[in-house]
């Protein structure tokens, strides 16, 4: 079971929305030796990703979004790929990404069946789907990766505000600034999440057989392991979410798997503390650190 533990400019923005600009001054910079830097890069992220999506597309606004505006669902393994490198790029290189990211979602906007609309840059929209990812290091930490400290918690959450700052989108009114309110914050969410039309045409939330992540990869090579790896993919994110949002979403988990997760989780958390970073780490985080480390940084 996954919890959390208590403890510059803007784009365009529906005018119905409270938000505010990010005070950056008082923020850490993200480097080599940022807890953002050292953990979100790693393979082991992959793990979590998919839990991550799972929370975005529990939101209404996400959800109706991928239903009338995206391909999503040609290839959920091929988007889930496509989606998480820009981000980590985000991460390891810094605003000029993050406008990139955030331009892409200028034109996502519509109406629900009920006929209220949303729009993809409204902040509390943008901040929810920030803030799954934001979550993602935290629900590694203790099994796939080594447990965080009190103190190192809040110095993660800081550093995705400064992560955020990156998108020049505002924080939404009720924006966490303390790792204690992210907590509060990300519970709340908890409690408004649901079944959504984007999960129930989901092949990847319904075990079905997946196709290639991408077109590089052989059909008769990914055949035989198709079957596992979606299985696999599902189980595992399924562990890493709240108990919370697997009640809301009425995704079973026994004590069982639960005893599985622990053995595999530990399982790879003592063959990655032997791995050279080049190995731990994904070829763009690596470089960023070694270019950084190389200027002093």
């Amino acid at each position: 079971m996954t919890t959390l533990k208590p403890s510059g400019s803007t784009a365009p923005v529906p005018a119905t929305t409270a938000a505010s600009e990010i005070d950056t001054a008082n923020l850490p910079e993200l480097g080599p030796d940022s807890i953002l830097w050292q953990r979100f890069g790693d393979w082991r992220s992959m793990f979590v990703a998919l839990s991550a999506g799972v929370l975005q597309i529990a939101q209404r606004d996400i959800s109706r979004s991928l239903v009338q505006q995206s391909n999503v669902f040609d290839n959920e393994v091929a988007r889930l790929v496509r989606s998480a490198f820009p981000i980590i790029r985000t991460v390891y290189e810094g605003p000029e990404v993050g406008a990139m990211i955030r331009d892409f979602h200028k034109d996502i906007k519509g109406t629900h069946p009920d006929g209220t609309r949303y729009h993809s840059l409204n902040p509390e929209v943008y901040y929810w789907a920030h803030a799954t990812f934001t979550a993602m290091p935290y629900y590694l930490a203790g099994n796939f990766m080594p447990e965080l400290s009190r103190a190192e918690r809040e110095q993660l959450f800081q550093e995705s505000r400064t992560w955020y700052s990156y998108y020049g989108v505002a924080e939404p009114e009720n924006a966490p600034k303390t790792y204690d309110e992210y907590v509060e914050y990300m519970d709340a969410m908890y409690d408004k999440l649901g079944p959504s039309e984007t999960i129930d045409r989901s092949r990847i939330m319904n075990g079905l057989t997946l196709d290639p992540p991408d077109p590089s990869v052989p059909r008769w090579a990914w055949k035989p392991v198709a079957p596992f790896a979606s299985k696999l993919l599902l189980w595992v994110s399924i562990g890493l979410l709240p108990a919370k949002v697997r009640d809301n979403l009425g995704l079973e988990w026994t004590s069982s798997d639960q005893r599985k997760l622990n053995i595999l989780a530990k399982a790879t958390r003592g063959v990655f503390s032997v791995l050279p970073r080049k190995a731990r780490m994904v070829p763009m985080a690596s470089r960023a650190i070694e270019k950084a480390e190389a200027q002093g940084r």
